[in-house]
């Protein structure tokens, strides 16, 4: 009998604990928080401007690492909310302008700009919370990296 009262106590304990964890998923981070998780240096930025009166998209790569940083140090400062399901509205036929940032290992992270930056890491999506953003340094941003 002890040993099943036991046994329901662990069970207790770690449902709470993991109803905690999964609590605590949605509040705000840091955004460098969210780069924890690819441990390699990023070596390069994939940006993707959507076509306009029917051009096509551009794309264009920089492996300049201190672009890299660039871009890195003006993020740092801004927080990151995950995104619940029924919050995440995918629609892919609105255009806008992207940076994805990989990895050695190929790992990337896709930052969407649009009104609100979202920040796509795997299946999980993230918003900047405390905003506005610099619009005015991200479209420098853009126009000196183009090529």
């Amino acid at each position: 009998m002890k040993t099943r009262a036991l046994l329901l106590i662990a069970i207790m304990i770690g449902g709470a604990y993991a109803l905690m964890q999964s609590a605590n998923d949605y509040d705000e981070k840091n955004f460098i928080a969210l780069l924890d998780a690819t441990q390699p240096p990023f070596i390069s930025m994939i940006f993707t401007q959507p076509s306009t009166f029917g051009s096509d998209e551009e794309v264009w790569t920089i492996d300049n690492a201190a672009e890299i940083d660039n871009l890195l140090t003006f993020l740092q400062d801004y927080h990151v909310r995950k995104l619940k399901p029924e919050e995440i509205v995918v629609n892919d036929n609105i255009e806008h302008f992207s940076i994805q940032l990989q990895d050695a290992n190929n790992n990337s992270i896709t930052i969407l700009v649009n009104e609100n930056l979202i920040i796509q890491n795997a299946s999980l999506y993230y918003e900047i919370v405390d905003g506005p953003l610099d619009v005015d340094w991200l479209v420098q941003f853009f126009m000196h990296n183009r090529i």
